[in-house]
């Protein structure tokens, strides 16, 4: 009998070729392609959407006292109609004047002209679902729930108040969910009854 010894000429060598790499990642594809609508259509529920537009609303006048170098605020009032909230963005007062070589030598204040003008923000606006209810409004540890119009301000160093916002959709899963902002940093976070009893 002939012993077989292995020619390192014909040796098997284990790797993957460029046409299964391409099939494998041509399916990952696929399933990612599935995937993610169903991943973003899965937060267009009532509680959702009204999630979304508080988020939104407090991003937006973080950026823009951060830009504008003066407070803004984000408004919670009541509709019109009766029924749902409204939740609105905008400026908090005028930009901050910047001094001129001439106002630091005379120490004038400047003219008329150049007096310092309310800044027009492209505010941000949206509507808490008719169908979700809000189960509490706190803003610097205060219950502001029985007030008709709740103001929340972002300074331009970054920082906000303290604000917490309980909502439920009612018809739902009528899952707690809260909307708490970190006032240090002034951004706005999604959390649980979990993880708001924890602090």
């Amino acid at each position: 009998m002939k012993s077989r010894r292995a020619n390192p000429r014909f040796a098997a060598i284990s790797a993957f070729t460029l046409i299964e790499l391409m099939v494998v990642m041509g399916l990952m594809m696929i399933i990612i392609a599935i995937g993610v609508p169903r991943m973003v259509k899965g937060n267009r529920t009532p509680l959702g959407e009204s999630l979304n537009v508080v988020m939104e609303a407090c991003a937006a006048a973080r950026r823009q006292a951060i830009l504008s170098g003066s407070t803004s605020r984000v408004t919670i009032r009541g509709a019109e109609e009766g029924t749902g909230f409204i939740i609105s963005a905008g400026s908090g007062g005028g930009r901050p004047k910047v001094a001129s070589i001439e106002d630091v030598d005379t120490g004038s204040e400047g003219s008329a002209d150049e007096a310092p003008k309310p800044s027009v923000a492209a505010g941000v606006s949206g509507r808490i679902h008719d169908e979700v209810s809000i189960h509490g409004i706190f803003v610097n540890f205060e219950d502001l729930m029985d007030e008709d119009q709740v103001e929340v301000k972002f300074y331009s160093n970054g920082t906000s108040d303290e604000f917490t916002i309980a909502m439920r959709h009612e018809y739902g899963d009528a899952v707690l969910r809260f909307v708490q902002l970190d006032s240090v940093t002034g951004l706005a976070y999604i959390k649980t009854d979990n993880e708001i009893m924890q602090y």
